[in-house]
């Protein structure tokens, strides 16, 4: 992947992942007011299979500390929990609307246990996206500059067209 960065890459960091609970281990009421919605997979937290892989607990998490977790992207979403492999749609829709945070599972953990989510976040590396159901998600179809942008880089240059 490269030389070490600020940024956070998705994925597991080799430890077991403790999920926090209010007065154990968490600040109550951390995500209390947010919006929050999940994209990709979640093997670190466990529970659930395929898709699911870990979205229940994590929702479990989300809600047991006061925040909200809908399905899709939209202008009311504040936190955009980016798992492994996740969907370009949703982190496409995301990284458009500077109101909303990108963060790991690792970041919204140290948000809730400091009780200070915007504190917590880091900007977010992705190294893979989901190949989608049956293989029709977005990334397969993407150009590379699309693919760089939602990754969390940049775009290469666009060469100018004569006039």
């Amino acid at each position: 992947t490269g030389p070490p960065s600020s940024s956070r890459e998705v994925g597991g960091r080799g430890q077991a992942f403790v999920v926090p609970r209010p007065g154990a281990g968490g600040v109550a009421y951390s995500c209390a007011g947010k919006t929050f919605v999940m994209t990709g997979v979640f093997p670190e937290v466990g529970g659930g299979a395929g898709l699911n892989l870990g979205k229940d607990r994590v929702r479990a998490m989300i809600e047991s500390f006061g925040g909200r977790v809908t399905g899709s992207v939209s202008g009311k979403t504040d936190v955009l929990v980016v798992g492994k492999d996740p969907g370009m749609s949703k982190v496409t829709k995301a990284r458009a609307n500077p109101k909303i945070a990108l963060m790991t599972i690792h970041d919204l953990k140290m948000g809730i246990e400091g009780g200070n989510l915007e504190a917590a976040q880091q900007p977010v590396q992705i190294d893979s996206f989901s190949s989608g159901f049956r293989g029709n998600g977005l990334a397969a179809i993407a150009s590379p500059s699309e693919l760089a942008l939602a990754a969390g880089g940049t775009a290469p240059p666009r060469m100018a067209l004569p006039a």
